[in-house]
This record gives C-alpha cells, structure tokens and sequence, in this order.
C-alpha cells in the first residue's frame, strides 16, 4: 500500500531537520576543540617569550569633518527639479 504524500513529506523534512541539527551540533563542537588547541599553542609561546613586553594596543577612533556650503542645493532636490522640469510641471524658479 503506498504511504500519505504528508507523511512522505513530514518524514522528509524530518531528515533535513535532523541533519542540519547535528551539522549544526558538530560544528560547534570542532569550532570549540580547535579553539582549545589554539590557547594551549598561545601559552607556550607566552612562556616562552616572556623577555619582551607587549605593546599595548591603540583604539580605533572616528573623525568626522562637516563642511557647511553657504548656497549648497542637496541632490534631492536637483532631481526633484530636473524631473518637474520634464513633467511639465512648474519649474525651479516658480
């Protein structure tokens, strides 16, 4: 006897779900065993070069510079004007 199309379909989805869990699962786990390794390695390069001093590290910092223009027209505006220009409509200097 052939089975239901939802039940086909639910076992499905099942599988997909399943699958993307676990990859999702296993992935965390190497990312973690990995990240282990990583530490270990950077203490034994810390006992090793103990004689030097580290640098201390500079922060990131953002300047901003705004500039007034006395008879600055924003491009908003230029366009809005060239399309009323085309559009029969009244013109920049109405």
């Amino acid at each position: 006897m052939r089975e239901c199309v939802p039940s086909l379909w639910y076992r499905r989805m099942s599988l997909i779900y399943a699958l993307g869990a676990w990859t999702l699962v296993g992935s965390i786990c190497i990312s973690s065993w990995k990240r282990k390794q990583t530490l270990a390695n950077e203490e034994v390069l810390k006992d090793e070069d103990s004689v030097e001093k580290a640098e201390s590290r500079r922060g990131f910092y953002v300047e901003t510079v705004v500039t007034y223009k006395e008879n600055f027209v924003p491009f908003s505006t230029r366009f809005y004007n060239y399309w009323k220009s085309w559009s029969n409509g009244p013109g920049p200097s109405e």
